[in-house]
């Protein structure tokens, strides 16, 4: 008798209905808009490369988010109504759930394999210059190429087998590098096998791949709705059924979600627990899971338990609260911090006229006083202990290359004074001065000094002149010898030449996974130069400001939010 006095109250037509279903459609409407306008704004803030929504894979999110407002829907059109077409409600759970669910698992292995291979590629280029020293001093190293080195990326890609690369423009520039040599510690052959492992999963990691998951995963599960469709006639076209038992016709979807919730996504939350993520993929993570368990277990006690409560208000309606809560992870608080970021980078800009791409190297420069953001960056790149923690940093923003990058340049200035200029390296600094930047110390872009130096020698202060990585390869040869005024037609010496054919593979060529994301038109000119061998000491000078902006405009300014 309870039970009848309770749905006669709330039966459709009554006082008490009318009152749940305005406030429920109220509620949808507004859901509804906020869904929109927030997903528009998502994806047009997103084409500003400065806001790192890109990182967070805006297709991903776009499905995701799909996925999570149909789940919703179906959650608050459940609380409106007391029966509504069970065939509706059946394919809005099941495809809203399958999108929601995969494109957060498509996320979260992309975040894993990517992170895993910046964090493993940033590891393994790093290097102990004392060691390097050592193993020079035994006869080890050999030719220009075993100059000591801060950072061997190119070396540990050509270790891992990217020595076939793809021709570019017919194939002019195709070569093999000879590398140098890493020193085979059991750590090191254990990092280096995980990076090849992960590099590997890397094509699998992409949009389109992922993307394929989804779309087969959406696949499999409307033919299974189909076949509930014709089986079960509860859930039938024709005749439209208003009242469905939620356990049965629900039950493969469920039991597809309970597997997400307590096996696939715990794994996968330990995997990348350990992971610096600056983007909060891994919180979006633990939001789904976390939240999507609680949801699901009230949902099923709800329905299945309480079936008086159930008449009052449904139990499939508590779907909305994980789906508002994902939608809120996912893509309205990062938006914000978008907004924000670009509004603080825009701030801390320092106003910098570029020289024009024909001409990058000969133009005059028209630098406005230095912003104190970026003095205090400049004096970052130079800062050994802070330098350390910002490359760690870059990991977690998924951009190890471009501090990579910048310490590969390091690395040809330092090889290209010590064969131009043998005699501005005579001074080397000491032991003890190297001992500050060893491993596991930080590392500091400018102290990379050349082995052509005698180690019995004094140092020489006035002859040794290291530079900044703000300064180019031109201005150092300058700097060191001021009567001779080299000119950009200087050309790089003729043992490097491979090493900047490594270069180009490793950081500019679009096909590679480690490639800067430069501008079309400077990797274009690059590319040019390379084809036609014009290999002059200003080659990479206008790459290089690239990626230091980059750095500054992007990493470093939520670097210093951290």
């Amino acid at each position: 008798m309870a039970e009848d006095a309770i749905l006669q109250d709330w039966v459709a037509g009554t006082t008490n209905y009318r009152i749940r279903a305005s406030i429920v459609t109220g509620v949808s409407v507004v859901y509804t808009i906020f869904v929109i306008v927030t997903l528009a704004m998502f994806i047009i803030v997103a084409r500003n490369k400065r806001s790192g929504l890109e990182k967070r894979s805006v297709k991903l999110v776009f499905i995701q988010a799909l996925g999570c407002y149909l789940a919703g829907v179906d959650g608050l059109v459940t609380a409106a109504l007391n029966n509504w077409a069970c065939f509706v409600r059946l394919w809005l759970f099941n495809v809203g759930f399958m999108l929601s669910l995969s494109a957060m698992f498509a996320r979260a292995f992309h975040l894993m394999v990517v992170y895993k291979v910046h964090e493993l590629t940033s590891k393994l280029s790093a290097r102990d210059p004392m060691q390097i020293i050592n193993e020079m001093d035994a006869g080890v190293t050999q030719s220009a190429h075993m100059l000591p080195k801060i950072v061997v990326h190119s070396s540990l890609i050509g270790h891992l087998g990217a020595e076939s690369m793809e021709k570019h423009n017919g194939g002019s520039l195709r070569s093999k590098f000879s590398r140098t040599k890493l020193t085979s510690t059991e750590e090191q052959i254990r990092d280096m096998q995980q990076l090849k492992k992960y590099r590997r999963l890397l094509p699998y990691a992409t949009d389109r791949m992922l993307i394929t998951f989804i779309l087969i995963s959406l696949a499999l599960t409307m033919v299974l709705s189909l076949v509930i469709n014709i089986t079960n006639k509860q859930f039938a076209v024709r005749p439209v059924q208003s009242v469905c038992n939620f356990f049965w016709g629900f039950l493969p979807v469920t039991a597809i979600i309970i597997v997400y919730f307590f096996i696939v996504f715990p794994l996968i939350l330990w995997r990348v627990w350990g992971n610096r993520d600056a983007y909060g993929i891994r919180h979006d993570l633990i939001i789904c899971d976390t939240v999507g368990i609680a949801v699901l277990i009230v949902t099923l006690v709800w329905v299945n338990v309480l079936h008086e409560t159930q008449q009052v208000w449904p139990g499939l309606s508590y779907i909305w609260i994980y789906a508002f809560l994902l939608h809120i992870s996912s893509v309205f608080v990062p938006l914000l911090n978008a907004i924000k970021h670009n509004k603080s980078a825009l701030e801390g800009n320092d106003q910098l006229r570029r020289p024009s791409i024909g001409d990058a190297s000969m133009a005059p420069r028209v630098v406005l006083p230095l912003s104190n953001r970026r003095a205090n960056f400049n004096r970052m790149l130079d800062d050994p202990i802070e330098y350390s923690k910002f490359r760690t940093f870059a990991v977690s923003c998924f951009s190890s290359e471009l501090t990579a990058f910048i310490e590969e340049y390091q690395v040809l200035k330092t090889e290209t004074i010590a064969v131009l200029q043998p005699n501005s390296m005579r001074g080397r600094p000491s032991a003890s001065t190297m001992c500050t930047i060893a491993n596991p110390e930080p590392t500091k872009l400018s102290a990379i000094v050349s082995p052509h130096a005698n180690s019995n020698s004094k140092a020489d202060s006035n002859a040794y002149a290291p530079t900044s990585v703000t300064t180019s390869i031109l201005n150092t040869l300058t700097t060191n010898n001021p009567n001779t005024k080299p000119t950009h037609t200087v050309s790089f010496p003729s043992q490097l030449f491979d090493k900047l054919k490594a270069i180009y593979w490793d950081y500019i060529d679009p096909n590679s996974y480690t490639s800067v994301n430069a501008s079309p038109m400077v990797v274009r000119r690059i590319a040019e130069q390379m084809n036609t061998k014009d290999y002059n000491v200003t080659l990479f000078d206008e790459l290089k400001d690239e990626v230091l902006f980059m750095l500054y405009s992007d990493v470093y300014t939520r670097y210093i939010r951290k």
